[in-house]
């Protein structure tokens, strides 16, 4: 009960040790000086005191006392004597059961909104770009030991990637890159899906060191492209678990911004839902089209997200219990990072899980995010 709830309660009250009057009524000149038998008292229901007043105990914090209750049961001299004094005050029981009702709604009523207003706070905080910024502040030692190396594995996995260039160059010299790779052997091939990923995954790891980085650069570029490119890249281990991955519709939208930030995006949600589908599911890939805006969803299969973890899987280095519990190789970052990129370009990444499993007690889980268009395109819907 808060003291704001009182203020038009009836009758006279003890609230948290203070006498207060009621609305209605106010203390009678006896309890004044009588030796606070009530107060003292952690009964509940309807009692009468020594000196014949009625009082109700509502819970630990407050008590109404000090009612001369006309229709009390008992009926001591000391009680008769307070009536005939107080006559033209008496209440029913009737109406201290209401007063009494009265309080425990409010109580319930009011812990209710608090707890409202807490999550709406809470909410609104983890939606922000200052939510993750201050995680990753509270976290900077352990992100700084635990990605110490990241620019000595940037330099030597861009030097795999010039030396794959030069060779890729002196055989296909008429190629473009993407035709060179795709002319080369399966080994070449696999070496540069391999720095690539690598080479990206890094890029990721230093925009959250430092969240500047996102914005180092800006251009238009194609979304559907840069979601095929990962498609491409992780073709492997997609065959090595029979796990069958479908993009549903084209999709002509282009982005503006830094393209090897936002790429983090749909890199971290396919990474996530490849690295945690069951053998022979499948992964559902779609872009849905609004005026000036496109919504990515990754639909897969994936382990348990219990309600109180699914705003924390977003947080760097957090990893959900059935996730740990399935020994999943994992550092709790590619959703940190994604999540970290999305706020900062004024989006959010929600995600969503049904309750019933499926293949080997996993359930089905959706990802989603809403991209704003470059200026000057107005999106049509994808063909499913």
């Amino acid at each position: 009960m808060d003291e704001l709830a009182l203020q038009f309660f009836p009758f006279p009250h003890v609230f948290k040790g203070k006498r207060r009057p009621g609305l209605l009524r106010d203390w009678p000149t006896r309890c004044q000086s009588c030796d606070k038998q009530c107060e003292t008292s952690r009964a509940r229901g309807l009692q009468l005191c020594s000196y014949g007043l009625n009082f109700q105990r509502v819970d630990a914090d407050l008590l109404v006392a000090g009612l001369p209750v006309s229709d009390y049961p008992a009926n001591t001299p000391a009680r008769r004597k307070m009536l005939q004094q107080l006559r033209g005050q008496h209440v029913q029981t009737t109406d201290v059961a209401a007063a009494v009702d009265r309080a425990q709604e409010t109580t319930e009523d009011l812990a209710r909104a608090l707890q409202a207003s807490r999550n709406e706070v809470i909410a609104n905080y983890q939606a922000s770009k200052g939510y993750q910024r201050d995680v990753l502040e509270m976290i900077r030692p352990q992100l700084q030991q635990q990605l110490s190396q990241v620019h000595d594995y940037k330099q030597f996995v861009q030097q795999v990637l010039q030396n794959l260039d030069v060779l890729l160059e002196q055989r296909f010299p008429d190629l473009p890159l993407d035709e060179k790779v795709e002319s080369a052997s399966h080994e070449e091939r696999a070496i540069y899906w391999a720095a690539m990923l690598m080479d990206e995954k890094l890029d990721a790891a230093l925009m959250l060191q430092d969240p500047s980085r996102i914005h180092a650069t800006s251009r238009r570029f194609n979304l559907h492209g840069l979601v095929l490119k990962y498609v491409r890249i992780y073709q492997r281990q997609l065959d090595a678990k029979n796990v069958r991955l479908y993009v549903s519709g084209t999709s002509g939208a282009e982005l503006e911004g830094n393209p090897r930030a936002i790429s983090i995006i749909p890199h971290a949600l396919l990474d996530n839902a490849i690295k945690y589908a069951p053998e022979r599911t499948t992964i559902n890939v779609s872009f849905d089209h609004e005026p000036g805006i496109v919504t990515f969803r990754v639909d897969s299969w994936g382990p348990r997200i219990r309600a109180d973890e699914q705003d924390r899987i977003f947080d760097p280095f957090y990893r959900g219990a059935a996730a740990i519990e399935r020994v999943v190789e994992g550092t709790g970052v590619g959703l940190a990072q994604a999540q970290l990129v999305a706020k900062e370009i004024g989006s959010l990444i929600t995600v969503e899980q049904d309750d019933v499993p499926g293949r080997e007690n996993s359930f089905r889980t959706r990802f989603r995010i809403t991209f704003s268009m470059a200026n000057g395109q107005s999106g049509r819907r994808s063909r499913g």
